[in-house]
């Protein structure tokens, strides 16, 4: 389990360049579910200056690389999953068994004939517990931070055009975090 840098767990004053928007939660005692990673800073810097070149799989390993081992994750999926979307079809939906105690992001690059590509992380229950909250066709999720399941479940991750209609690629990474019980 790699150890974070205090940065990364709000445990010190945001960076010189400091906004607001690298400001994080600091978990406390008495806020359970409080991030146990910090939000915005290195996250979001990762993939300021990509741009898309043509191929998926090239374009999807480059943004993963770019944002994956910088923050401490590692590839979670062996192979990308491969899809087909198309506006006003169902959700194309792959499985995930989240572990508490990890952090997760999902990566995704489609064809240029999909111009809003969304990707959204269910719970057992079927309840929204991330999203990507961009209009593009190279969705984060999430685009600020990682998210972190409280408990074990089976996650679907569902792959969307809101926009337009061709395949996709898509990631999983994790990073192993320390949770308090």
């Amino acid at each position: 389990m790699p150890k974070l840098p205090p940065s990364m767990l709000g445990e010190v004053p945001a960076d010189a360049d400091g906004g607001v928007a690298e400001a994080g939660p600091v978990a406390r005692d008495e806020d359970p579910l409080a991030s146990p990673v910090r939000v915005g800073g290195p996250w979001i810097r990762c993939y300021g200056n990509f741009r898309l070149e043509g191929d998926l799989r090239k374009d999807l390993t480059r943004l993963t690389m770019l944002c994956g081992p910088e923050n401490g994750m590692r590839r979670l999926t062996k192979e990308p999953v491969e899809a087909e979307v198309a506006e006003g079809g169902a959700p194309v939906p792959f499985p995930l068994e989240a572990k508490k105690g990890e952090c997760y992001r999902i990566f995704a690059v489609a064809e240029p004939t999909v111009t809003d590509l969304d990707v959204v992380v269910r719970s057992s229950r079927g309840a929204s517990i991330a999203a990507d909250h961009g209009e593009d066709r190279w969705p984060i999720v999430q685009p600020d931070r990682p998210f972190c399941p409280l408990e074990d479940d089976t996650l679907t991750v569902e792959l969307a055009a809101r926009r337009g209609k061709g395949k996709v690629v898509a990631e999983v990474w994790a990073l192993r975090v320390s949770m308090s019980d």
